[in-house]
């Protein structure tokens, strides 16, 4: 963060011993301050196309994980895994055994998937994975960015402590309805946790996601470690080892193959 600002955080802690003095920061100016530690809105508005390259660990797994992401709201992502081995006195077996590749894509109006496990071939998905695919894929810009245009609502909750440190805890009711909530590190003003209620199997459930490790690319900071969890619960941890910005990407690498 720059000098200029660290300043500031320094005289308004200062102030706040002061009754009547200090003065409590608004939506927008924490929204602002998020953006510039993002490396600015221009250089965000600029941003057409990422690649995302990383590992992650999963009940004790390492699954090898690539993101494809562009604007407006295309994103694929495609996982190497390994199935389980089969429960003790299992009277089945998993379809397939040894390494698998896992994708799941989202074309701008229908979710799809090529999953082994779950069949042969290509096939759409409906229903709250889907939901959760498109949103996260709608959010190829920061859903902080230009969010009065966009239609979305935001709340300041209040400060709370996120692993030892002051955050601010910002509500954000999206235009479609979704609720999420954003941690932001109130000396960075960057995301350090983001959270929101699921349902999956008929069942609610809170998942979060820790952000940390953030470096700079292309003058845009990224954060190269995510730690997910549900109901408090870690279920996996991804550590990222390459953001490449505005590659080249074909349309058709979101699109859903034909079935053979």
């Amino acid at each position: 963060m720059v000098r200029s600002f660290r300043t500031g955080l320094v005289l308004a802690v200062a102030a706040a011993a002061s009754p009547g003095i200090a003065r409590a920061q608004t939506v927008d100016e924490i929204v602002a301050q998020n953006l510039k530690a993002r490396g600015g809105i221009e250089k965000l508005k600029a941003l057409n196309s990422t690649k995302i390259t990383g590992d992650v660990e999963q009940q004790g797994a390492k699954i090898h994980q690539v993101i494809w992401a562009k604007r407006p709201n295309l994103m694929r992502r495609e996982l190497d895994a390994t199935p389980p081995p089969p429960a003790p006195n299992r009277a089945t077996v998993p379809p397939v055994s040894g390494p698998v590749k896992v994708v799941v894509a989202f074309d701008g109006n229908m979710v799809w998937q090529i999953n082994p496990m779950m069949g042969e071939g290509p096939q759409q998905i409906t229903g709250p994975q889907a939901d959760m695919t498109k949103s996260q894929a709608a959010d190829f810009d920061s859903v902080l960015l230009d969010y009065k245009a966009k239609g979305h609502k935001i709340d300041l909750v209040g400060t709370e402590p996120i692993d030892g440190k002051p955050a601010y805890h910002l509500r954000i009711v999206t235009k479609n309805g979704l609720t999420q909530h954003y941690y932001l590190d109130v000396a960075t003003g960057l995301e350090v946790r983001t959270s929101a209620t699921v349902e999956q199997g008929g069942m609610k459930a809170e998942v979060a996601t820790d952000l940390s490790n953030y470096q700079t690319v292309d003058g845009l900071t990224v954060p190269f470690a995510m730690r997910q969890s549900v109901n408090g619960n870690q279920i996996a941890q991804m550590t990222i080892a390459k953001w490449e910005m505005n590659v080249p990407m074909d349309d058709e690498l979101f699109k859903m193959p034909a079935r053979k």
